[in-house]
């Protein structure tokens, strides 16, 4: 009697024998799957430095952006403020970013990191890089260029 593949699992053969066709053939179920597999690598990535997806936006923004205002970095990041503002303090409290009033308009908070948060945020793009090498191996550095154009037509415009 053959045996199988040590690779294959119960839930492979279970999910093997679901037909799911019609759901691959929409867009939105292939991004949400193909959205799994990434995140699962990223988080696992950002976890050994203890950030959330939410976390490492702020850092990537402000290490591009310094001194830019909550304002701006909440429309940038598609964050609710209220939802930023809270983000942005424990970020604070970590001594990972600064945040200062405007000279020019004293109701306007410009955020930037300190050396701590520059430090981190480049240890956590490293991290990143490598959850998308993990997640992402079977496809050629050209059609991982190629997907992220696609994907940026949908979201950008």
């Amino acid at each position: 009697m053959p045996t199988k593949p040590a690779s294959l699992n119960i839930d492979d053969e279970l999910s093997a024998q679901v037909d799911q066709s019609e759901l691959l053939g929409l867009l939105g179920y292939n991004v949400r799957r193909a959205y799994l597999v990434i995140q699962t690598h990223f988080d696992a990535q950002m976890e050994k430095l203890d950030l959330r997806q939410a976390d490492f936006a702020v850092l990537s923004m402000l290490r591009s952006n310094p001194g830019i205002n909550q304002k701006a970095l909440a429309e940038a990041l598609a964050i609710a403020p209220p939802n930023l503002a809270t983000l942005l303090d424990r970020l604070e409290s970590s001594g990972l970013l600064g945040r200062q009033r405007s000279t020019d308009d004293k109701r306007i908070q410009l955020v930037s990191l300190t050396p701590q948060g520059v430090k981190l945020h480049t240890q956590a793009l490293k991290a990143a890089q490598k959850a998308d090498e993990a997640a992402l191996h079977q496809l050629s550095a050209g059609e991982r260029e190629q997907l992220k154009r696609l994907l940026s037509k949908i979201f950008a415009g």
